[in-house]
């Protein structure tokens, strides 16, 4: 009777199948990875998607390979006996085949179940394995009957050849389909990777290889654990390895991980807290003003509101300021912050910022504006800035702070803040409506990024709650993806919004012509990756990635989905969609400025003429400029007064005591600006 050998068994001989199957897939991943996302990507940006995408594939090309030589394996076992590579070639097709079926059962749309979606995601991994496997064994049954076995060397570089063919052939049919749909080549090249010259370059490679290490190395980490656990498991319960192996290994691997993991996060969110919480150079006082939070008329402390609480206190706008730039009289605007420091429940925040708003003067205004922060507790002082200038600073602002760390640690708050969103606009509601009618000021809402999460789901069962809370208009910008209005409002409008009153545009101008029931609105940028991010992206298509011509404007119609690396092109679309320079607006991905003046007049219908609009919009940028100049000197100032004081330490000497002029020593005490005239 013949030797029946595995089918595995030629590797040994072949020299490394699965490195080379795994070489072949990652090296045909570079060339798709380039595929547009929602924004530009920088070359180093390039280099982290190029090189986790290469990880990926390198890491996972191997269950396609195993789910091939299993198939070849049964082949063996019926056959008795022959070719293991030819049987390998027939795993692979039918393995191949098997996969294909699925992806082709399974549609690449948003409506898809997350399990059939994972299953197809699944399928396009073994299929891809198999089909990379195929041609490294085709390479082998080749050179065998002509050239023979030249090496490992030589045979990785035929498995890379094979891989950079491959991702030819397919960033090719990237190409074609840009141009079935139209897309032309100047706005592809917009979207696409910027080189920084040679410098750049080099360091986006490192970037990239370091990316892909740290991916492979935390493969080898789990691989290690799972196979060392069950060895002292085994040892300990003196039975051998291999039956607990599945089990004992990958359970206890997944466990540590997530544990160490959890516990770093924990560890960086603390850190994040205290590092980001300070007194700044630039505001080292509590504010003299008696109409804002930390004020002499004040009930909460200067240092229970967080380092965005500070900056939004002492930025408030005086008359003189407001009527320099509108031309019109104007009265001193309240602002109010609820500290997320002040109290440890958010009804005891509410109650705080009720008591704020009476202490400050805020029911004698005309209009109040509850407006929810971000994680960090902070709001868009162009947003502040706009409203006063508008209202002529007959406008309050309530700020109801439920975190102190940026918003990506804070996602697990927001529950908290939309409670505690809820329980302020009551309140506010009934003490309004104690006011004589003709002295009832208007209740208004405003949230930007995570902050519109948490307004809009204070209605997240329908848009009739506003009322029922007394929130007459609302202005949200950058509404997250994860909101849970929005994504009700968008897939049932009419059962969730039936009076029509939400509504959504994609830039200021266009909210005038939203239907006269229109009294929420959400404005939100279509090459936005807050909204359009999604954390099912890992395996199924996201809604904006649905048939090409459905797709919203600025969504590439070419790029097609891809398991995984969608999501991380996506993930680094999430970081560059929240970049900005001081005074610089412009109308791209999270950077909601250039919007603020015209969206906040139609909104919360404002009166003001487009001269006096201008006028604002202009010092809206002149604002934000003096202001980041004021923080970036006084924080160089203090660093080389804490550098002066250091030496001097060394040296022995206390710089109090030192005889030194009245301007040295003056500018050596301070370390701040305490006006913006020292500037």
């Amino acid at each position: 009777m013949p030797e029946i050998r595995p089918a595995w068994s030629f590797v040994r001989e072949r020299r490394y199948l699965a490195l080379r199957t795994g070489v072949a897939a990652a090296v045909a991943s570079v060339g798709p990875s380039f595929a547009r996302g929602l924004l530009p990507r920088s070359t180093t940006d390039q280099a982290m998607v190029t090189g986790a995408s290469a990880a990926y594939a390198l890491g996972f090309s191997a269950l396609g390979l195993s789910a091939t030589e299993a198939v070849a394996e049964l082949i063996v076992k019926a056959r008795s006996g022959g070719d293991p590579e030819a049987y390998t070639l027939a795993a692979s097709a039918i393995v191949a085949t098997a996969s294909g079926a699925v992806i082709a059962a399974v549609p690449d749309d948003n409506s898809v179940s997350l399990p059939l979606a994972a299953a197809q995601s699944a399928a396009r991994v073994v299929a891809a394995g198999a089909v990379a496997g195929a041609l490294v064994v085709g390479s082998d049954m080749l050179m065998d009957r002509t050239v023979g076995d030249r090496g490992l060397p030589v045979h990785l570089g035929v498995a890379a050849g094979m891989g950079a063919v491959a991702g030819r052939v397919l960033v090719g049919l990237r190409n074609r389909r840009a141009r079935a749909h139209g897309e032309a080549p100047a706005e592809r090249r917009s979207l696409a990777p910027r080189v920084g010259g040679l410098k750049g370059a080099a360091r986006s490679v490192a970037a990239g290889g370091a990316v892909a290490g740290g991916l492979v190395a935390l493969a080898g980490v789990q691989f290690g654990i799972a196979e060392g656990n069950p060895v002292l498991v085994s040892k300990l319960l003196g039975r051998p390895a291999d039956p607990v192996t599945p089990l004992v290994g990958h359970v206890a691997a997944a466990t540590i991980l997530l544990v160490t993991g959890g516990a770093a996060l924990n560890r960086v969110r603390w850190h994040v807290m205290r590092a980001d919480d300070i007194v700044e150079p630039a505001y080292p006082e509590a504010p003299a003003n008696p109409h804002v939070t930390a004020g002499p008329s004040s009930v909460v402390a200067f240092d229970a509101i967080g380092k965005e609480g500070r900056r939004f206190v002492l930025m408030a706008l005086t008359p003189e300021q407001i009527s320099e730039v509108v031309g019109e009289p104007a009265t001193q605007p309240v602002r109010a912050v609820a500290g997320f420091g002040s109290a440890r429940t958010p009804e005891d925040r509410a109650r705080i910022a009720l008591a704020e708003l009476e202490r400050l003067g805020g029911f004698d205004r005309s209009l109040i504006v509850v407006a929810a922060p971000t994680g960090v507790g902070y709001v868009n002082y162009s947003f502040a800035e706009a409203l006063e200038y508008l209202a002529r600073g007959d406008c309050a602002i309530v700020v109801p702070q439920y975190a102190l760390v940026p918003s990506a640690l804070a996602l697990n708050e927001t529950r908290e803040g939309e409670a505690q969103q809820e329980i302020i606009l009551a309140a506010i509601r009934d003490r309004v409506a104690q006011l004589p009618e003709g002295r009832r000021p208007r209740v208004v809402q405003f949230g930007e990024s995570l902050g519109a999460e948490v307004a809009l789901d204070v209605a997240a069962a329908g848009t009739d709650r506003f009322a029922e809370l007394g929130v007459e208009r609302g202005l949200y910008l950058g509404t997250p993806f994860r909101t849970e209005l929005w994504k009700r409002w968008f897939a049932h409008r009419e059962s969730v919004d039936p009076a029509g009153v939400l509504g959504l545009v994609s830039q200021a101008d266009q909210i005038a012509a939203l239907p006269p029931t229109t009294r929420h609105v959400m404005v939100v940028h279509h090459d936005d990756p807050i909204n359009k991010f999604d954390y099912a992206a890992v395996v199924r298509a996201p809604w904006w990635m649905g048939p090409p011509e459905t797709r919203p404007p600025g969504v590439p119609r070419e790029t097609a989905f891809r398991p995984v690396i969608t999501f991380i092109i996506t993930l680094i679309d999430l970081k560059n969609g929240m970049n900005s320079k001081p005074g610089e607006f412009v109308r791209a991905g999270h950077d909601y400025r250039i919007e603020l003046a015209e969206a906040v007049r139609a909104t919360y219908g404002l009166s003001a003429s487009d001269e006096q609009l201008a006028r604002i919009e202009a010092a809206l940028r002149e604002n934000e400029r003096a202001w980041a100049t004021r923080r970036m000197v006084a924080s160089r100032f203090a660093k080389a007064r804490d550098s002066v004081r250091a030496q001097l330490a060394r040296w022995g000497q206390d710089a109090d005591s030192l005889p030194l002029d009245e301007q040295t020593a003056a500018a050596l005490a301070r370390g701040h600006m305490s006006t913006p005239e020292t500037l």
